[in-house]
């Protein structure tokens, strides 16, 4: 078998890894604080075992999250909150602290803030926010959670070194991944405003025709090397 239809499946097999990463920017455009990411490909090289030169594989190593902030849109709602560009809520969940810029809070039935999805959300303590039940609760630009017209804690708003290099957990958790440690933000926070997917429709579905181009291109590079192995072998 001819080594050439390794580093074409190689390549495949990576397509559809991407085209995976892009179907869920696509389905999460309209996902709020939803970041998208690009994957990240290297290329390989691998001895071949006749003594040739070495063959160049690829291989998709992982994901890059798309920084760029999504478009703010004015709620007036008072628990709503839009972040700094490189910031992030602190949130409690079962895997440990994790990440969102998804900023639509809300107040459980026991007091318990809350992040998109249930998750706690973390005060600069590190411990969940919690408010007196039934409580009127404010937010302030600087994070602090006033219940009643009292301090009720202050949100604990990070950021990182390489948001980047952050690991996607779900529609809008991320988890630090190799970002580096998280670090109290100084940016102000915007109430009565919420950010949108940063991912864009229009430049999923290129992405999308543009993946599964490339993958039926391979496609065909394997066809065509297992046709030339099986024209080989039928030479009397």
């Amino acid at each position: 078998m001819s080594d050439g239809i390794y580093a074409a499946l190689s390549g495949a097999v990576a397509q559809e890894a991407a085209l995976e990463c892009v179907a869920q920017n696509l389905a999460n455009a309209s996902t709020g604080g939803f970041r998208g990411a690009h994957p990240v490909f290297h290329e390989v090289l691998a001895q071949t075992t006749r003594g040739g030169p070495a063959i160049r594989f690829t291989a998709m190593t992982g994901t890059s999250i798309d920084i760029a902030p999504g478009e703010q849109r004015e709620t007036g709602r008072p628990l709503d909150v839009a972040l700094g560009p490189r910031d992030f809520l602190a949130v409690s969940t079962a895997g440990g602290e994790r990440y969102t810029r998804a900023g639509a809070l809300r107040v459980s039935t026991d007091g318990a803030l809350q992040a998109v999805g249930g998750d706690p959300i973390l005060g600069e303590d590190g411990k969940p926010v919690r408010v007196p039940p039934g409580a009127a609760v404010t937010l302030g630009a600087d994070g602090v959670v006033q219940a009643n017209g009292a301090p009720a804690g202050r949100l604990r708003i990070v950021t990182f070194a390489r948001p980047e290099a952050m690991t996607r957990e779900g529609q809008s958790l991320l988890g630090a991944g190799t970002a580096g440690p998280p670090t109290a933000s100084a940016q102000p926070i915007k109430i009565g405003a919420l950010e949108d997917s940063n991912a864009s429709p229009i430049r999923g579905m290129t992405e999308m025709l543009q993946t599964t181009r490339l993958f039926e291109a391979f496609e065909r590079t394997i066809q065509a090397f297992h046709d030339a192995d099986r024209k080989v072998l039928s030479v009397p």
